[in-house]
């Protein structure tokens, strides 16, 4: 039995960023729900995980380009995929929820919210752990 014939979500991947594709894959397994990852080469990210997504006995995929990631139903229309969200590195929480997010659909469950944090408030919460930190180095040292 080869992969597409598992009941599972397809995991498309085209040099994913490892972080997110771990996270991504963590989210899934919390839900316990079964995945399977193929590698593509030279992929329209939305068109595979469309056709994948058609492919899958669960009726969804996942693709993972770099570190964009696309969450596709069979019942949506090529183009207007449910997920469709660039992440930054440091996003390990959001890409987990979009991992999540893949198997609670299946799951039929109410879906996590993926929206990111601005920029603004990720620099401010890192300024102020480093302000910590430093402050607590100065009190030893003093």
């Amino acid at each position: 039995m080869n992969d597409i014939e598992k009941p599972s979500i397809l995991v498309c991947t085209e040099q994913a960023n490892e972080l997110i594709l771990k996270e991504v894959l963590a989210g899934m397994e919390e839900e316990g729900i079964p995945y399977s990852v193929v590698n593509v080469k030279n992929m329209s990210l939305i068109k595979e995980t469309y056709n994948s997504a058609q492919l899958s006995r669960m009726g969804i995929a996942v693709g993972i380009l770099r570190n964009r990631v696309i969450i596709h139903y069979n019942k949506l229309r090529e183009i207007n995929p449910l997920f469709d969200v660039e992440l930054k590195f440091y996003e390990r929480e959001r890409a987990r929820s979009l991992g999540n997010n893949a198997a609670r659909l299946y799951k039929a469950m109410p879906l996590k919210d993926v929206s990111s944090k601005g920029d603004e408030e990720y620099m401010e919460f890192i300024k102020d752990k480093v302000i910590a930190i430093l402050r607590e180095r100065l009190s030893r040292e003093g």
